[in-house]
């Protein structure tokens, strides 16, 4: 039986640090089973935008929108109404960057993020054997036991990204998911990803800084330049030469890869 359809979206939204603009009413969305690449030069505020459609904030980050309905929304329903537990059934969201506080398992790591799904905070054994399905799909059942403090740069984004999956939320925003990863891994996570949206899974939202590879995995690019509103299209649409010259401040030649037959692009300069 096919999940129901839902959408994550936000209208016309401004984000600021202090006094410092980072989005210019940004509008954007994903629909269920829809793989969006989110990309930018740096300090765009990708990162920052992630933040905001997981629902999230902090101290030093305020946000407001031109539109009385800007705010992030699951099916129109503002993320602030929900608790945290509630958001995190809806909503996943794999930040950029992660410092562990205790040496648990990797086991143990990857079994919180099935904690929205609990009752009273108790794991059951569904919640036990999701998690081993997953770890041997991300091919890190080797490391069930080993200590997160042991491992690598890149065993420990594979242990977070499968924390991620367990929880099986109706969307996934993903923060440059594929940093520190060796380049085969790296295509088979993301074909995989957009394998499991594409197949009645969540709707995907996913930063990746490398224009190309966003190209190839993407249905739709969002593209974010410096406080400038977000473009959104298809590859084809988004990799125009004007475009990207406007948000890179650099001349581009575009081709067609030849085996993925989607639009490419190398620097004239």
């Amino acid at each position: 039986m096919k999940k129901n359809k839902h959408v994550l979206a936000v209208s016309k939204l401004n984000a600021f640090y202090g006094d410092a603009q980072i989005l210019n009413e940004v509008t954007v969305s994903v629909e269920s089973g829809e793989v969006v690449c989110l990309t930018g030069p740096n300090g765009s505020g990708k990162s920052t935008l992630l933040t905001l459609l997981a629902g999230l904030t902090h101290r030093n980050l305020s946000a407001s929108s031109t539109d009385p309905s800007g705010v992030p929304t699951f099916d129109g329903i503002p993320l602030t109404t929900f608790t945290r537990k509630q958001t995190a059934r809806h909503v996943g969201f794999l930040s950029q960057n992660e410092n562990y506080a205790w040496n648990h398992s990797v086991r143990d790591v990857i079994l919180t993020g099935r904690y929205s799904h609990t009752k009273n905070g108790l794991y059951t054994a569904e919640d036990f054997r999701i998690v081993e399905k997953k770890m041997e799909e991300v091919g890190i059942s080797d490391l069930r036991d080993k200590k997160v403090f042991n491992l690598s740069g890149g065993e420990f984004q594979k242990v977070r990204i499968t924390r991620a999956l367990v929880q099986e939320p109706d969307f996934l925003l993903l923060d440059e998911p594929v940093a520190n990863l060796d380049f085969g891994f790296q295509s088979r996570l993301l074909k995989e990803l957009c394998t499991c949206a594409h197949n009645d899974g969540p709707g995907l939202i996913i930063s990746i800084h490398e224009l190309n590879t966003a190209a190839r995995f993407a249905d739709t690019i969002a593209l974010l330049p410096k406080r400038q509103q977000c473009i959104v299209g298809t590859p084809d649409k988004i990799f125009q030469p004007e475009i990207l010259r406007s948000a890179y401040k650099t001349d581009f030649g575009i081709f067609e890869h030849p085996a993925y037959h989607c639009p490419q692009i190398y620097t004239l300069q």
